[in-house]
């Protein structure tokens, strides 16, 4: 049987790798349409009432539509309007959102022009549409807003939780209670069962009953994997009680599993799915050894030491995952969810009752609304607990899979030996094999941390309207050029951290243009930064002081620049400083005109930055290196975006480069870049990358510095 179900396992992982790579959907872009469709699901958006419709292929997609027309599941809509493919990534190892929606069987967006309702099918859309609203309006009209919305989360599934609190819960280590998952299944079945006790006698039929339930819960809540895999594990459970059998943990995960896969392939790709399975069998495999092999003598505690023993028994199996996707390291995890394992559970039962029973009962509600703020106070405390989170890079996907390979081999030689391995490492006599396995992962690891290639790495990063350009020298430095309108640190900081960059050794500033030093706040606030290098300011700014604050704080080494500086970034590069000239100063348009103009030397290749320089500023910088060869490159960051009031005909031709690179936002609203710079471009046959078309653009520069290579995230490499 065991054999049957391992076999069967990786036939199904091979079949939804076959199945994402051949047989997967797909729909011609910018297409128009005309479809008589269903809604499923709203989520109101800023604009846009967003909504997962389902047509005649069963297919989902988004629809956009204005905010006054109101619909609700089970709506029979004509629609007319443009479909558009989900982008992937548009920066290495960034957000697919093209993924995240397949894996909720979403399959596009269709921006409706004309719609038309035509009836209501009451089906069971419209079923799990009107209930859902029963219970939110329920919520809604006993809470407080913000512990409503914590409610609605937790007890059926519609997380619309404030962002900042979504990010205390996150750094404190506690994401996972928003999620519904183990517990409140369990607390759900405890009450159900309590309340059939009292009308039903035959254990067969309360089984039978909880079992219906419990479809429908996981139906309800919007099928989230974490609540299919505790639903599914619960049914095994109850069915095999139905049927005399004992119940067996892996068969009934591994059962959870595979439904899941069927249900969606995509959930391959779901974070949540490996941090619920990984987490479960995590708490299995270790949480009573530890317990008795630490604490068997400490039996009045082991109680009270219960909770925490299940945390740190997950983290054991999730640690890679949460490296992997969040590049968080938590060493106080185990303070919040010590407190809040004791909270949640009330707060769970507690909320069930007052959204099932149709009477108010104030005490019960005032309970519950105290336990939430204490959870929201033990959530924004400990978020800020120095080294609650720290800032990891990637770890490579091999050093992951090699870890569970390493879990893998100690527990099937655990469950061989008893407590055999568990005594000989704390008596430090650790078995040979133990040891072997030990060298090997840690060689690995040491591998794939060093870097053995000597070629220049650019990295022009899609940031949307900014600019933003990663630079890794073959002696391992790593140099940043500006950081987009990234305030938030949603990009360039995950982006370095995915690089496998920790350190920054030279971070250029060009101006400080929300656009140009937004993204950079985040990775000087997390990051260790030796050298930032700025031009004098003619002007100060919010921006700016904001700045100095940080490096003031972090005691890191500002250099002001000039025309003519020359720094050594190490052997064959050089950055040379063109502009500013602090004796020839531009009025109009200072913050722009001001901006570092700087080009990077590698032996025969060159790139150009421009920062934000207008017209005026270029004619400037050609009369100053008329007689000279300065301004020449390989590649030119083109000034400004692509505006119009720059990149004028002149200093493109004394720049002459093989490669233009513009940091441009998709649609944006400043008609970026403009057509009569295309045209100047074209007319030199110079090539064209822009992060709008393509996503990142990435230039490897070989060890002679004569060959490169570029790369598209977006598009024919």
């Amino acid at each position: 049987m065991k054999k049957l179900l391992i076999i069967l396992i990786m036939g199904l992982c091979f079949y939804n790798i076959v199945f994402i790579i051949c047989f997967d959907k797909k729909y011609p872009n910018d297409r128009e349409i005309n479809y008589r469709v269903e809604i499923i699901s709203l989520k109101e958006e800023t604009n846009y009432y967003n909504k997962y419709i389902v047509i005649k292929e069963r297919d989902r997609f988004i629809i956009y539509t204005n905010k006054d027309k109101d619909y609700y599941p089970g709506d029979i809509v004509k629609i007319e309007g443009v479909f558009k493919n989900v982008e992937e990534s548009r920066n290495y190892k960034g957000f697919n959102h093209k993924k995240y929606l397949k894996q909720k069987k979403i399959y596009g967006i269709i921006y409706v022009e004309k719609e038309e309702y035509l009836k209501t099918k009451f089906d069971n859309y419209f079923i799990i549409g009107k209930t859902k609203n029963l219970l939110n309006n329920r919520i809604d009209s006993l809470y407080e807003k913000e512990t409503a919305m914590f409610l609605r989360g937790i007890l059926i599934g519609d997380n619309t939780l404030d962002n900042d609190l979504k990010e205390s819960f996150r750094k404190s280590s506690i994401s996972h209670i928003l999620a519904i998952s183990g517990l409140h299944i369990t607390y759900l079945i405890i009450g159900f069962k309590k309340v059939l006790d009292i009308f039903i006698k035959s254990k067969h039929k309360k089984n039978i009953i909880l079992i219906i339930i419990l479809i429908l819960f996981a139906i309800l809540t919007g099928m989230s994997p974490s609540c299919v895999r505790a639903c599914i594990m619960s049914i095994v459970l109850l069915a095999n009680e139905l049927m005399y059998k004992r119940n067996n943990f892996y068969k009934s995960i591994i059962i959870a599993f595979i439904v899941l896969l069927l249900i969606n392939p995509y959930n391959l790709y779901n974070v949540g799915m490996w941090l619920s399975f990984l987490g479960t069998i995590g708490i299995v495999l270790f949480k009573n050894p530890i317990k008795i092999l630490f604490f068997r003598k400490y039996k009045k505690a082991i109680k009270f030491l219960d909770f925490f023993l299940v945390s740190f028994s997950a983290q054991i199996m999730i640690i890679p995952v949460i490296l992997y996707n969040y590049n968080q390291l938590s060493f106080t995890f185990f303070i919040p969810n010590f407190f809040i394992s004791y909270l949640i559970g009330p707060i769970i039962f507690l909320g069930y009752i007052t959204i099932i029973i149709p009477i108010k009962i104030p005490f019960i509600i005032k309970i519950e609304e105290l336990l939430i703020k204490i959870v929201f106070i033990i959530a924004n405390i400990c978020s800020k607990i120095p080294f609650s989170n720290i800032s990891v890079e990637t770890p490579h996907l091999v050093v992951v899979i090699l870890y569970y390979v390493f879990i893998f081999y100690i527990i099937v030689y655990y469950t061989r030996n008893k407590f055999y391995f568990l005594r000989q490492f704390l008596l430090k006599k650790i078995p040979k094999q133990i040891k072997r396995i030990i060298s090997i992962y840690l060689i690995v690891i040491v591998i794939f941390n060093i870097s053995f290639d000597d070629n220049l790495k650019v990295f022009f990063v899609d940031v949307g309207q900014g600019d933003c350009t990663v630079i890794i020298t073959p002696e391992g430095k790593n140099i940043i050029i500006d950081g987009g309108e990234d305030f938030e640190g949603k990009i360039v900081y995950p982006y370095l951290l995915d690089r496998g960059i920790t350190n920054i050794n030279y971070m250029i500033i060009s101006h400080f243009d929300s656009d140009h030093i937004g993204g950079l706040f985040s990775v000087l606030e997390n990051l260790k930064v030796d050298k930032v290098i700025i031009s004098k300011q003619l002007r100060m700014s919010e921006n700016y002081y904001r700045f100095e604050d940080i490096v003031r704080k972090k005691n890191i080494k500002t250099i002001v620049v000039k025309k003519g500086d020359i720094i050594k970034i190490e052997n064959n590069i050089l950055l040379d400083i063109l502009w500013p000239n602090s004796t020839n100063v531009i009025e109009e348009n200072d913050l722009n005109n001001s901006s570092i103009v700087c080009k990077i030397h590698y032996k025969e290749f060159s790139i150009l930055f421009t920062g934000d320089i207008e017209e005026a500023a270029e004619s400037t910088i050609i009369e100053q290196y008329e007689n000279t060869n300065s301004l020449r490159s390989t590649v030119l960051k083109i000034a400004h975006h692509g505006s119009k009031t720059s990149s004028t005909q002149k200093f493109i031709e004394r720049v002459s480069p093989q490669i233009a690179l513009i940091g441009v936002g998709k649609n944006n609203k400043f008609g970026h870049p403009n057509e009569s710079v295309i045209k100047i471009l074209n007319n030199y046959n110079i090539k064209i990358y822009r992060t709008d078309q393509t996503g990142e653009i990435s230039i490897e520069v070989d060890k002679n510095g004569k060959g490169y290579k570029i790369h598209k995230m977006i598009g024919k490499k």
